[in-house]
């Protein structure tokens, strides 16, 4: 029986731009850029019908240091193996803030973060190809 390890993440955005981070180096694509986002743990299952929007929420919080009060957003899934050969389900969710909340990123998860446009995300030379193809999604789907 194959296993798959359940992943979150949550394009957030203000003003038609998205807080994008890069991944720490030495993680699954680090270097590369990303929304953020990790696993669902142990404690997200406590809120056993909606376990998703509970990992996105803790998850933003802990790399971010924002609270998401609103509505998420379920945007899509993608299935993918990583470098290490473990089965991924990724689920992405969208975030909108009216006005630029004050990012505390947590330094050891969040090297570097910037608000970036779609057009910026696609020039970026360590912007990888599912990312463009997820900025390209969620904008389709306003």
């Amino acid at each position: 029986m194959k296993h798959y390890l359940i992943i979150v993440e949550c394009a957030v955005e203000c003003n038609g731009k998205y807080l994008i981070i890069r991944r720490p180096e030495g993680k699954h694509a680090g270097g590369l850029l990303s929304f953020a986002g990790g696993k669902v743990e142990e404690q997200d299952v406590a809120n056993s019908f909606d376990v998703l929007r509970a990992a996105v929420k803790r998850e933003i919080w802990e790399e971010l240091g924002l609270s998401l009060t609103g509505k998420i957003d379920y945007v899509t899934s993608e299935y993918f193996v990583d470098s290490s050969g473990i089965c991924i389900i990724n689920n992405i969710f969208h975030y909108t803030y009216d006005a630029a909340p004050k990012v505390m990123p947590c330094e050891r998860e969040v090297p570097w973060f910037a608000w970036m446009t779609k057009e910026e995300i696609h020039a970026a030379e360590n912007s990888p190809k599912w990312l463009k193809t997820l900025i390209n999604l969620l904008i389709e789907k306003k």
